[in-house]
């Protein structure tokens, strides 16, 4: 009975197998201890392949717990017991069988990365909120899956009953075999529940698609968890889990039909794709042999491969059916996608040269003929299985793998690729969380941006219960990435204790945040992924530093690290004395070059740049009016496209810097005189004056209906208490209130999006009333503020309800603004 189990295994009868595997074990008189592990291990390979997680982890619990000597092949029974587990949610455990197979198995070490991925799952699931995902009608007990845009509608593959009532059964796993179905038009999808699809006897119906705020896990179509009931699969043995419950039924809602009479045959056929202009069709198709046409196994079984084939749609049918030149009867070439221009198709195969299990390929069609297929290389492919490849309008690729870390099963991918080449460019990239989970998710098709498409997925039922998914996106494409940020002093390397520094975008001032960091000069950010950033440290005694950081390559799982180090400042020494001539000529060039790197304006000429205050773009046609304090000579200039003005002042009287546009408030300030002339070598001497406080406008303007974020008022959580850190910016406000006694705001607080929304409305209209009490404490009438609690209805993130963010992420959304209502004029 083993030898015919050990048979049917190698001839991919994994049903049949498991039942002469079980029956074997439950009297094992005869056999040697070693037989008994081989069979085992043969018997929980065999419940992983038909998605049995459950049964297949209580065998390889069995034989791996009484920890048996394992060698060889057998080895990697640690890491198929690794990821069964994951994809039944045990992620410490699996980490302990990881540890033992990389031990074991000094050559392959993704073990490493699956590690740290599921040391921090999390990392993979605080996007969640940006997609919704969507149960459709089009769905039947049989597997559905790998969906392809034609004309108007999807082509998809299926296994559902055929209606002349011939019962073709896959030895696999004694599943239906798989022919291609047709939805004419994705109109018929409309905006159905997820639960219209869903027609049981046995089962009650799933709940409604939940909103994207919900939090990850609470909707029928992510993972199962503890309290789940299991049900996995459709027909086969009575050993397999659930796989005899035949009184359960899932009809379409949706009529669709069968693709085509001359494709559809009495083999497989499976996933395909489209020439663009819809005259060629490029499909899987395995045939001769019902026992076939699987991935991955070895030669000289006597089973046919899964082969890609060619047809051309003439006389309102598809005909002239040919097989593409690089098949073969020694190796599988399956799951075809073609580039936006038809030029290069992308497959998967076994064949030689790749890097284990299944490989994403590639070849060329010119002038009717296709090119030596060239394996995509080590940035896509692993020891594992890649598959499922599809390519966007873009030329980039989306492919499912379980030999990169993902949440369990087959996770889909992405990574851009070199459209000149059609090969890889960039690092890959995990989807996360929800539109993959801890079952097999695939086969997905967008577009450029990722704003909508579909998927297929087992997640709702596991086994072979693949459902084909809506989704849409309705946040940013990826969560944030965590970087660490430590702060040392250069000479001693000593960290600072409890240190400010700002960061933005590179391309965009007006993103600046503030964070501090602990008194061990850490502290862990979560960063907008995919782009560059600048990090501005000052702190009193030591230079300033700017240093650049970018995450587009960075982990999405582990934190990056960056560490910056401040030096002190140094005193420029006298200088020795020069010839008169020789002393002017250098205080000239000196002091010019001081105007521009020294805030204490020393320049005989003044300069400077208007912006709008909203978007820090120059502003044209704002007059600048410069006027002297000592004898009221008036200078006066209209800016140009860059917004910059420039004036020759006397260093021993003060000014009055007023800018004038319509529609905009006007803004004037003091330009202090300076109160003796110095030299290069005095200036250097003195100590640095104290920078004076300035207003909101002393470089902007601002127009009715702006509204500013004024930095540094945040509060705790739960708090309504101005920090001590806000002060000097809301002084800031009252003088800009005082320079504009005409204009009237209105004072708009927010909360972070954790806690009770009436609660959070509350909070923030004490937040608001506060920043009021202060301006008016200080000299601004009440009657030109207006208070105004926002709550947590405008987050400046994707933090929303059940979205995981960090402290910091939540703290941006703690938030102070004010929105100028008038600016009235004399």
């Amino acid at each position: 009975m083993l030898q015919k189990a050990d048979a049917q295994y190698e001839a991919l009868g994994y049903a049949k197998a498991i039942e002469l595997y079980e029956t074997a074990l439950k009297k094992p008189k005869g056999l040697t201890d070693e037989e008994i592990v081989k069979a085992k291990i043969q018997l929980a390979l065999a419940y992983r392949q038909v998605k049995d997680f459950n049964n297949a982890e209580r065998v390889f619990r069995d034989v791996l717990g009484a920890n048996p000597t394992l060698k060889g092949e057998d080895i990697k029974a640690y890491r198929h017991f690794a990821q069964v587990l994951t994809s039944n949610g045990k992620y410490d455990e699996a980490n302990q069988y990881w540890q033992k197979f990389n031990e074991l198995q000094e050559q392959d070490k993704r073990g490493e990365e699956f590690i740290k991925l599921n040391s921090n799952r999390g990392a993979l699931e605080r996007n969640a909120g940006s997609y919704k995902v969507d149960y459709i009608g089009i769905n039947s007990s049989s597997a559905d899956f790998s969906p392809i845009y034609y004309k108007k509608g999807l082509v998809f593959v299926s296994g559902r009953t055929n209606s002349s009532g011939i019962k073709r059964v896959f030895n696999w796993d004694a599943s239906a075999f798989l022919d291609l179905f047709y939805l004419e038009d994705l109109k018929m999808l409309g905006n159905e529940s997820s639960a219209s699809a869903i027609g049981t006897s046995s089962q009650s119906a799933p709940p409604k698609s939940p909103s994207p705020s919900k939090k990850l896990g609470d909707d029928y179509y992510t993972p199962p968890t503890a309290n789940d009931s299991k049900v996995v699969g459709r027909k086969g043995s009575d050993y397999i889990t659930g796989s005899k419950e035949l009184d359960y039924q899932e009809e379409p809602s949706i009529p669709t039909q069968k693709f085509s009479k001359t494709l559809n045959s009495k083999y497989h056929e499976g996933p395909c794709t489209f020439f663009h202009d819809g005259s060629k069709i490029i499909f899987t198709r395995n045939s001769q042999n019902a026992n076939g046409g699987i991935f991955g196994q070895k030669k000289n079984t006597g089973i046919t491969r899964l082969k890609l084939y060619m047809a051309s749609y003439e006389e309102n049918e598809w005909r002239k059916v040919k097989e593409l030149p690089f098949n073969s009867n020694d190796f599988s070439c399956g799951h075809p996608t073609l580039s936006i221009d038809d030029k290069i198709l992308y497959f998967v195969s076994d064949m030689p040269g790749g890097y284990g299990g299944t490989d994403i390929w590639m070849t060329r069609y010119n002038n009717g003929e296709w090119t030596k297929p060239e394996n995509l290389g080590a940035s896509v492919n692993t020891r594992g299985n890649e598959m499922f490849p599809f390519v966007d309008e873009r030329g980039n690729l989306y492919f499912s793998s379980d030999g990169h870390p993902g949440l369990g099963g087959l996770d889909i991918f992405f990574i851009a690729m070199n459209t000149a080449t059609g090969l890889p460019s960039a690092k890959v990239r995990n989807l996360g969380a929800p539109l993959n989970s801890n079952q097999d998710d695939f086969g997905i098709i967008t577009d450029s941006e990722r704003r909508a498409g579909f998927i297929s997925s087992n997640r709702k039922r596991g086994g072979n219960d693949d459902d084909i998914y809506r989704f849409t996106r309705l946040g940013s494409l990826y969560g944030c990435r965590e970087l660490i940020v430590n702060i040392f002093d250069a000479e001693t390397k000593k960290p600072f204790d409890r240190i400010r520094f700002e960061y933005e975008l590179k391309a965009d001032a007006n993103t600046k945040e503030s964070a501090i960091t602990n008194n061990t000069g850490t502290i862990k950010l979560c960063l907008e992924a995919d782009n560059e950033y600048n990090f501005i440290v000052k702190q009193n005694g030591y230079q300033t530093n700017v240093v650049s950081f970018s995450n587009k390559d960075a982990s999405d799982y582990e934190a990056s690290k960056l560490d910056i180090y401040l030096k002190r400042e140094i005193l420029a020494p006298e200088k020795t004395k020069k010839k008169p001539d020789e002393v002017n000529k250098a205080n000239t060039q000196d002091e010019i070059l001081l105007s521009k790197r020294n805030k204490n304006n020393v320049s005989s000429i003044f300069r400077g740049v208007v912006t709008a205050g909203k978007d820090s773009t120059p502003i044209a046609g704002v007059k600048i009016r410069f006027i002297n304090q000592c004898n009221n000579q008036v200078q006066e200039m209209i800016t140009g496209a860059d917004g910059s003005y420039e004036f020759k002042r006397d260093l021993d009287c003060d000014y009055i810097l007023e800018a004038i546009k319509e529609n905009f408030g006007k803004t004037s300030e003091i330009v202090e005189k300076v109160a003796e002339k110095r030299s290069l070598a005095s200036i250097f001497k003195k100590k640095t004056p104290k920078p004076s406080l300035g207003s909101l406008f002393d470089t902007k303007l601002y127009k009715v209906g702006d509204v500013v974020k004024l930095d540094n008022i945040y509060y705790d959580s739960e708090s309504y208490k101005i920090r001590g850190e806000a002060v000097r910016e809301l002084e800031k406000l009252v003088n800009t209130m005082q320079k504009n006694p005409n204009m009237i705001i209105e004072i708009r607080s927010h909360t972070d999006t954790r806690g009770n929304a009436q609660d959070n409305m509350a909070l923030s209209q004490l937040r608001a009333n506060e920043v009021v009490n202060f301006l008016a404490k200080n000299g601004v009438a009440r009657a030109r503020m207006k208070a105004v609690g926002m709550g947590e209805t405008e987050p400046v993130n994707g933090c929303g309800d059940g979205v995981q963010c960090t402290e910091a992420e939540h703290q941006r959304n703690r938030r102070t603004e004010f929105k100028i209502l008038s600016i009235e004029r004399k």
